[in-house]
């Protein structure tokens, strides 16, 4: 079973081969460009679905199902799910084995395996990896499916704040195998700033993408964001089963929609993968940042007299597919346990406070993700400590963390 974290450099560059050779052709049906139908969504308690799906990487079998999924549900008057879908020249023949980039308005039907929903336009290839394109389809599909809420889902493998170790970027989510990109944590808010209204609820159908560095980086971008501490298995969302309640109660508020994404992903995996998912309140975030990085300030005193004991700490905490993505609270916690300290101990009970606040809603299911709270955050061993951490803005405005994880000791 594939997981949604970032492709090895060797999948990268086979990908890239397989591209040249494909070209960008392929699909069999042509633009659509000017003929689609504006959604109908617009009054109150409406919602449009924004999909960024992008598939042009070795998932692309999954997008196929997860596709499937939302049409079992489709459209409807108060409802738009709108699809921007590129596709891999590599692993997935079915469906016309187009490769090119194309816009769907979805609609229902019964059929598991062959996309019938309302191509509204084929845009050619593009670079789904780009921030740049991820914005140009946040203002399209709110202008042409104006609704009282929106949902954007950002679909692909996903890194964190930063990449897998191999490679030198801190570029982390929607992996474009045929452009050799991928959007950094720092293009998030430029690509979200195009959306107006600003975006309700975002939601990452990808890995390791629900950090504390990622949403302080998102805070001011959206009101509410759905994501995994860990990295989900490559079926990633069963689309039908948070779509139908939305198609049946349009008029759900944000935080109920993704309550309900939250639980019925969940629900899914229980007793098959160890998954977890949380609901975080955006504008709760820079709290959870302060207190963090309280508490950051309070143990570097200690590094050197209490390294065994915080060497312990960073080794047992709640870690994730990348082992230094550490579960925030769970870390934070240890650190308490283990560093007896009046300072430590206020700044745990901050930490405590401020989490609370920022995650709606957290649950996990299976033994290994037992100790997950809803936010993770880097805490790697000094050795595997990368400088551009500091370019982050949760770094750049809250700098105690990285002098803390600077001042560890082996």
């Amino acid at each position: 079973m594939k997981h949604r974290y970032l492709l090895s450099a060797l999948a990268l560059l086979i990908a890239a081969i397989a591209a040249i050779i494909a070209g960008c052709g392929g699909g069999s049906s042509g633009s659509a460009t000017g003929t689609f139908e504006r959604g109908t969504g617009g009054g109150d308690g409406s919602w449009t679905v924004l999909v960024y799906l992008n598939a042009d990487n070795d998932l692309e079998r999954f997008g196929i199902i997860n596709f499937n999924q939302m049409e079992k549900v489709g459209s409807n008057a108060r409802l738009n799910i709108v699809v921007q879908m590129d596709r891999s020249p590599g692993y997935d023949s079915s469906n016309g084995n187009w490769t090119s980039t194309r816009r769907y308005l979805v609609t229902k039907d019964g059929d598991l395996s062959a996309i019938n929903s309302t191509l509204i336009e084929d845009i050619g290839e593009v670079d789904m990896g780009s921030p740049e394109t991820l914005r140009e389809f946040i203002q399209w599909g709110q202008q042409s499916y104006p609704a009282t809420n929106y949902c954007l889902i950002i679909w692909n493998h996903g890194s964190g704040w930063r990449t897998a170790p191999q490679t030198i970027t801190t570029k982390n989510v929607s992996f474009d195998d045929t452009s050799g990109t991928s959007i950094s944590t720092v293009d998030l808010p430029y690509a979200l700033a195009s959306a107006s209204p600003q975006i309700d609820l975002v939601a990452f159908d990808a890995s390791l993408m629900q950090m504390t560095e990622v949403a302080y980086e998102m805070r001011n971008s959206a009101t509410l964001l759905v994501g995994s501490e860990e990295s989900p298995p490559g079926d990633g969302y069963v689309y039908d089963r948070w779509l139908a309640p939305l198609a049946a109660s349009p008029g759900m508020s944000p935080r109920q929609l993704g309550t309900i994404i939250a639980q019925e992903y969940i629900k899914a995996y229980t007793n098959q993968y160890p998954v977890t998912q949380s609901l975080v309140q955006l504008s709760n975030v820079a709290a959870v940042a302060e207190a963090a990085d309280d508490l950051a300030a309070a143990i570097i005193p200690h590094a050197s007299t209490s390294a065994a004991a915080l060497r312990t700490a960073r080794t047992s905490a709640q870690a994730y597919a990348f082992d230094y993505y550490k579960d925030l609270l769970d870390y934070a916690g240890l650190v308490n346990q283990l560093v007896p300290d009046l300072a430590v101990s206020a700044a745990y009970s901050k930490l405590q406070t401020a989490l609370s606040s920022a995650v709606l809603y957290e649950a996990h299911t299976g033994s290994e993700v037992q100790r997950s709270h809803g936010l993770s955050i880097y805490v790697p061993a000094p050795s595997e400590y990368l400088d551009r951490y500091e370019d982050i803005a949760f770094s750049r405005d809250y700098p105690n963390w990285a002098r803390w994880l600077e001042a560890q000791k082996e």
